[in-house]
């Protein structure tokens, strides 16, 4: 009999001993958000996912995360709240070669771009005297869109505005897309000359250029302003271009995307988009208005400048905190180059 409660003993303390140091080696675990983009008070899901790669049972796991200040949990049954901080907590055990899934549905009540914690990974021994712990290295992030604006007379008067770009359209030429070749009469422009079909004994020829085949505009983003209220600016300016670019949508005319804003968690420069139209391409736009912090990486006239030295003659709408470039130079010469084709719209005369 003692030499049966001695070898349970050994039996036992081997066993501690061994799940102990590797309780958590065949443990695979995979998190992440069902959605990376979503919008304001939109219910998502956080999903938890662990495996057990080995022949033996995991006897004991425990998942702990904390969550964003503007993450709401929409179940609380996988949620603790110490000291005021909500923070994902749960525990399980896993048979030889078993997966198991967890989701969290939630929601965010504010834009922003919420990169989510480290996930700590617990185990435990064979007798549940001592805990091991890992930190996932996976990393995952949400970007939440900022909502629509609220300004009733928007829709207005964008309606009037991109009225005028469906007709200047035809006003100007569009040296992309080539109709033909005329003979050089002294009075065009050198670039307009086409040496291809100068070189081929027909004198000098130049192109003749088509009207622009569909309306375009560039919507410009200033996060470059002053005063006590300007991250509330800020915020009324992407809900602003929110609206614009969702209308732009509506309407079918292509448009391309600049903003000088600094993105949040970094140093860097809110990358611009090119021209485009669809979803794909609006959700770039919410991506980058997602992640804009409430700095500048570069002042507003710079903005405008860049946008003037591509001589475009689209339209530009501008949008910006306040007054702060009404006596722009940079702004004058777009006002000049499109033919006065410009809409600011100021978030301090939309709040």
């Amino acid at each position: 009999m003692l030499l049966i409660v001695v070898f349970a003993v050994a039996l036992a303390l081997a066993l501690e001993r061994l799940t102990a140091q590797r309780s958590l080696d065949a443990v695979r675990e995979d998190f992440g958000p069902t959605e990376s983009l979503v919008d304001p008070d939109e219910v998502f899901a956080l999903t938890y996912t662990l495996r057990n790669a080995r022949r033996r049972p995991v006897l004991f796991l425990r998942l702990r995360q904390d969550l964003p200040e503007a993450f709401h949990p929409r179940d609380s049954a996988l949620i603790r709240a110490p000291l005021g901080d909500e923070r994902l907590e749960l525990t399980t055990w896993l048979r030889p070669r078993q997966e198991a899934r967890f989701t969290l549905p939630l929601s965010a009540d504010r834009r922003g771009y919420y990169p989510l914690s480290a996930l700590e990974v617990s185990g435990g021994d064979f007798l549940g005297l001592r805990e091991r712990t890992r930190v996932s290295p996976l990393f995952r992030a949400v970007t939440v869109a900022p909502r629509e604006a609220e300004d009733p007379g928007l829709e207005e008067v964008l309606g009037g505005f991109l009225g005028e770009v469906s007709v200047r359209r035809f006003i100007h030429e569009d040296p992309v897309l080539t109709a033909g070749f005329r003979e050089y009469t002294g009075r065009e422009p050198m670039r307009a000359i086409s040496w291809t079909q100068s070189a081929r004994g027909l004198g000098m020829m130049v192109k003749i250029y088509d009207h622009t085949a569909q309306p375009s505009v560039s919507v410009l983003l200033n996060a470059d302003g002053q005063g006590e209220d300007l991250a509330r600016d800020l915020e009324i300016c992407y809900s602003l271009a929110r609206t614009v670019c969702r209308t732009l949508e509506e309407r079918g005319i292509q448009y391309d995307f600049v903003s000088n804003a600094m993105e949040l968690n970094t140093f860097f420069a809110v990358a611009e988009l090119g021209d485009g139209l669809g979803q794909r391409h609006f959700e770039g736009v919410l991506e980058r208005l997602g992640r804009s912090g409430c700095q500048a990486s570069y002042p507003g006239e710079r903005l405008l400048e860049r946008s003037a030295a591509t001589r475009s003659h689209r339209g530009r709408i501008l949008i910006t905190p306040g007054p702060e470039l009404d006596d722009s130079p940079a702004l004058a010469r777009l006002r000049e180059l499109t033919g006065d084709n410009v809409l600011v719209l100021r978030a301090r005369e939309a709040a």
